[in-house]
């Protein structure tokens, strides 16, 4: 795409939000054990774990299958698999919450743009059966779930689904972003998508050394940024967002959560089973790339929403980046890690990181850090340990995403009040 001049850049407004998590199936209950330090780490119940090293992780509460059948058609619910369903309960909690009439809507001017590992697709817990084998072709395809949001909501617009490991969601909003900017798109709902929380997934993890293994103590296992931390933990999770140009949102005197301001998606161009990854420089042109394209000074920004997982190398890496890229204001960050209450929702965790950022700014709350209990050398800033913080006055705020396989991301928010009226 043609680029524009981060002083042209118009800011995207966040108008409405859905999310799924293991801490909850809404937004505001999500949200609120978040502030509470909660953790949605605990015994994995939902399949036999046996041979297993890691016998832990992120399930999503009993209520989300509970919605799930009953806000999903039963011909529906024969022709999709769970990520299907779980965004599009998502998206329309997210529409809802926007407030947006779509009878009202030019709907060859919204679009849909779906981010998902493609994990989720052969999952055993999806497997077909003989009701549902015929709708094997639509069931799997990668594209269903923006195909059935589209549907969902008779979107004419782009509908398209992306993967980028777990920058998925980010790059998704990216796309959303970009489709707004040019003035080809006035709503666009992303979304973000993983049930990867399976047996073979946890095999594989523990082959590469990724997983925790502290089974004894569950909530307590995962520890982003602490010295005793031993690796990530699988989880389930969606989130979907409603984006909108900010003179539409105006237009409607819609609540906005907060503003986009920019964003930046690249690649660190390294084998995906390489570990660790080579170093914190191309994190920080990340967020270098993303602090230029939103115009914004480093000064302004006094949030971070980081990508934490809990490895050991990777938050270390993660720490010396943004020194590198704020300097002394690095110290002047508070950094939240939602990942130790939640795990690794992979394509889901970059929208449910931007989501709870534009939380964090509306409300001036952060989410802590849990489980940091014994201080890194190589991990030496803030990072709102166990209690959530009361933010003051708190401009603008990052969120980073830093994948396997080297997909980096990062998007910058305003509060919405930074807008120009």
């Amino acid at each position: 795409m043609p680029s524009i001049s981060p002083s042209a850049r118009p800011p995207i407004a966040v108008t409405g939000m859905g999310m799924i998590c293991p801490l909850g199936v809404t937004v505001h209950e999500c949200w609120e054990n978040m502030l509470q330090g909660k953790s949605g780490i605990h015994p994995i119940t939902a399949f036999d774990t046996s041979g297993c090293t890691t016998t832990i992780g992120g399930q999503l509460p009993e209520a989300a299958s509970r919605i799930e059948k009953a806000r999903t058609p039963k011909r529906l619910f024969k022709q999709t698999i769970r990520p299907s369903r779980l965004i599009r309960l998502c998206a329309q909690d997210a529409m809802a919450d926007s407030g947006v009439d779509v009878g009202g809507l030019d709907t060859t001017r919204c679009a849909i743009i779906v981010g998902t590992s493609g994990s989720s697709v052969g999952s055993p817990l999806d497997l077909a059966d003989a009701e549902t084998e015929r709708f094997r072709i639509i069931r799997d395809m990668a594209n269903a779930p923006a195909a059935w949001l589209s549907i969902e909501f008779g979107f004419k617009g782009p509908a398209f689904t992306l993967s980028a490991a777990a920058a998925s969601g980010i790059y998704a909003a990216a796309a959303g972003v970009d489709l707004i900017r040019h003035g080809w798109a006035d709503v666009v709902i992303v979304g973000g998508v993983d049930t990867v929380l399976t047996k073979n997934s946890l095999i594989k993890g523990n082959y590469f050394k990724m997983l925790s293994t502290r089974n004894a103590e569950p909530e307590k296992a995962l520890r982003p940024f602490d010295a005793r931390r031993d690796g990530c933990l699988l989880s389930d999770g969606a989130c979907a967002v409603v984006l909108e140009s900010l003179p539409h949102a105006q237009s409607r005197n819609a609540h906005i959560y907060a503003l986009i301001q920019g964003y930046a998606t690249c690649s660190e161009s390294y084998k995906p089973h390489a570990a660790p990854r080579p170093g914190e420089k191309e994190m920080a042109r990340t967020m270098e790339m993303g602090l230029q394209d939103s115009g914004m000074g480093k000064e302004s920004i006094g949030y971070l929403s980081a990508s934490a997982t809990s490895t050991v190398i990777d938050d270390a890496l993660e720490s010396q980046a943004i020194r590198k890229v704020f300097g002394d204001h690095a110290e002047a960050l508070g950094i939240s890690a939602v990942q130790s209450m939640i795990g690794h929702t992979m394509a889901a965790s970059g929208l449910i990181a931007l989501s709870t950022t534009a939380l964090a700014l509306e409300t001036q709350m952060a989410p802590p850090t849990i489980n940091y209990a014994f201080p890194d050398p190589a991990c030496d800033l803030d990072y709102i340990p166990n209690v959530m913080r009361k933010l003051n006055g708190v401009e603008g705020a990052m969120v980073n995403v830093f994948s396997i396989g080297g997909h980096n991301a990062a998007a910058v928010l305003s509060h919405h009040q930074t807008a120009p009226e």
